[in-house]
């Protein structure tokens, strides 16, 4: 209240003080709102404070299950992250070894293969050295013979001709060089 208020009630007479007829009428007019507030507390408390609390305790325990079970699943997942990293080492160890394996395979297929190759030029050389000899057999033959065909010829014309002894001697040092020369060009 104001200051004028005031000084007016200080005015009025003290017998008639309409102030608490005010007051109980106001009092009067609220009582109903009052029960009525009353009413509808009670009302609230006994049918919807239960049901909302028990949603939002079953809310919060969803929550608090969410957020378990998002634990839970971190765990899991960062426990398959920890087997897959060692799985993926595991394959790097495997495929290593069985890279090294392929390569000792390799290189003792290498060695192998080149023992073989060795092994197969030397019978090819070997059967080379006895085709040569074979055929330088057969070229000694073949000069033996012409040793003898020259031979025979040179006895033929000795006989057929008779010759003197210089004409002997000069036909016999003719036969020896064709035969010389025949044994020199085999070789």
């Amino acid at each position: 209240m104001g200051l004028y208020s005031l000084t007016f009630l200080a005015t009025i007479e003290t017998e008639y003080l309409p102030m608490f007829d005010l007051v109980l009428q106001t009092f009067l007019q609220m009582l109903p709102h009052l029960v009525s507030f009353g009413v509808l507390v009670f009302f609230f408390a006994k049918f919807l404070y239960k049901p909302v609390k028990e949603v939002l305790q079953k809310r919060a325990d969803r929550i608090e299950s969410d957020i378990a079970d998002a634990t839970a699943s971190k765990t899991t997942a960062e426990e398959l992250k920890t087997l897959y990293e060692q799985k993926i080492r595991d394959i790097e160890i495997e495929r290593n070894t069985i890279l090294d394996d392929a390569r000792k395979e390799a290189a003792a297929r290498l060695d192998q293969i080149l023992s073989e190759a060795k092994i197969e030029a030397a019978g090819i050389k070997e059967r080379a050295n006895r085709d040569i000899n074979t055929e330088r057999e057969r070229i000694k033959g073949e000069v033996h013979q012409a040793i003898i065909d020259i031979s025979t010829d040179m006895a033929a014309k000795l006989v057929s001709a008779t010759i003197d002894k210089h004409k002997h001697d000069e036909l016999f040092a003719q036969a020896m060089q064709e035969l010389e020369a025949t044994a020199f060009s085999a070789r």
